[in-house]
Order: structure tokens, then C-alpha cells, then sequence
């Protein structure tokens, strides 16, 4: 576990909004509207904490500001999750959509319980787990074998040991190629999304920046490289 072994840093997100937004999240916070926040975990790689922006944000025309602030325990549960950005629609016998809503809490948590997060301490730990799978994903060809539920996948367990086992032969290469390279980390957490549903309050609002400014936080991703180096180390 992270913080077993080294002093727990804070996670911090960041959320993209239209600029006409300022004055209001800035007085009023960040409110919640149709359920949900959406945010991205700020890491050391302005390509990754941009990545939606760059995306799909600024395709629209608008100018956009990131609003940072950090994670707190009145924020979970939350989802943390790739592509989780879809809609709930009810379509008519003519295909006409009839309801369009975001995805409640409760909806995700039914159909995709493994992308949601009661606290942060299980969510940093998924997402130290997101890395090293990746890893041993990189390094090897894993085999797909019969699952539970009768289809076929990739054993989880067998390519996480396969990346530690890659991180163990030599830490400090292993944390330059993989943990410290922008690119390799942009291809492992390059679509996902924190869903806040609670709102923001101003006076936790730490930064706003334009989008063109550069902004980036490295704390929790050295925890992440301790933890997994105590652990390689044992």
C-alpha cells in the first residue's frame, strides 16, 4: 500500500471549463450540474494533464481555463475511469431522443464497479496497479485465457507480476522508460477521467490557468515510485 511506506502526498485534479465560467466558479465554487464533475489527475506531464483539452475541448471554439484543486475525502466516493464521458439516452419508436442525461453515481456503480473509488487511498493505489499492469504489458506477450465469465482475457495478475518483475531487474531504468517518460505515461492514462459528484468550494481552489500555460505537480508520482521501489526492494 502507498501509504505503508512513505509519508502520503496529495492528489490533485485539475478541471477544464469554458472561460465565461471564471467569475462564478471563482465566487461560487465548482457546481455540480447533471450529476457530475469531470477532472483529470494532475501528474508531472503537461501533455497528460492537457489531454482532454487538446482532445476535444478546445474543437469547439471555446477558450478554456483549468481550475485546480485537490482531492479531499467529502469527494468520494468517486469514478475514475477511461471514456466515462457518455451519456444516458431513451430513444423513441421514430429514433428520436427523448431523455439525454449524464450517468448517475449509482447507474456506474452497477454496471462498472470497478471504476469507482470509496477513498483515496484505493484510488491511489489503482492507479499505481494501472501502471505497472501497463508495464508488464509492454514488456511481454501474455497469452489469453478462459475467464469466469466464459470470454476470453488477459490474466491481470500475471502481467502486474510481469511488470514488477521488469521494475525489480533495474528500478532506476525502469522508473526513466516507464514512469518518467511523458509518452508512455500519456499511452497508460491518456482517456481517463475523475467524476466528481459533489461540488467544489471556492476557498479550495488552488490555481486557475489559461490553456496555454503550462502546469504540472510531481509529488504523487514520486509516492507512487517509492512505494513500488520499497516494494521491488523487499
Amino acid at each position: 500500500m502507498l501509504d505503508d511506506v512513505t509519508h502520503k502526498k496529495n492528489m490533485k485534479v485539475i478541471h477544464w471549463t469554458p472561460i465565461e465560467n471564471k467569475d462564478s466558479i471563482l465566487k461560487n465554487g465548482i457546481q455540480i450540474q447533471d450529476t457530475r464533475i469531470a477532472c483529470s489527475i494532475l501528474t508531472p506531464f503537461d501533455n497528460l494533464n492537457r489531454w482532454w483539452l487538446d482532445f476535444s475541448l478546445l474543437e469547439t471554439g471555446k477558450e478554456y481555463i483549468g481550475v485546480v484543486f485537490e482531492l479531499a475525502a467529502s469527494d468520494f466516493p468517486l469514478v475514475h475511469d477511461h471514456w466515462v464521458v457518455s451519456t444516458y439516452q431513451e430513444i423513441d419508436d421514430n429514433l428520436e431522443v427523448t431523455l439525454n442525461r449524464r450517468y448517475r453515481l449509482e447507474e456506474i456503480r452497477k454496471d462498472n464497479p470497478y471504476g469507482v473509488f470509496n477513498t483515496i487511498e484505493a484510488l491511489k493505489e489503482e492507479y499505481k496497479s494501472t501502471i505497472i499492469w501497463r508495464i508488464g504489458e509492454a514488456v511481454k506477450e501474455h497469452t489469453l485465457v478462459l475467464q469466469e465469465d466464459g470470454t476470453y482475457g488477459y490474466d491481470t495478475v500475471e502481467i502486474i507480476e510481469t511488470g514488477y518483475e521488469e521494475i525489480k531487474k533495474d528500478s532506476q531504468k525502469a522508473f526513466q522508460e516507464f514512469f518518467d517518460d511523458p509518452e508512455f505515461m500519456e499511452f497508460v492514462f491518456e482517456d481517463y477521467q475523475v467524476l466528481l459528484y459533489n461540488d467544489i468550494s471556492p476557498e479550495r481552489i488552488e490555481k486557475v490557468i489559461n490553456a496555454e500555460d503550462s502546469y504540472t505537480y510531481s509529488e504523487f508520482m514520486e509516492e507512487i515510485k517509492k512505494s513500488v521501489s520499497s516494494e521491488v526492494n523487499k
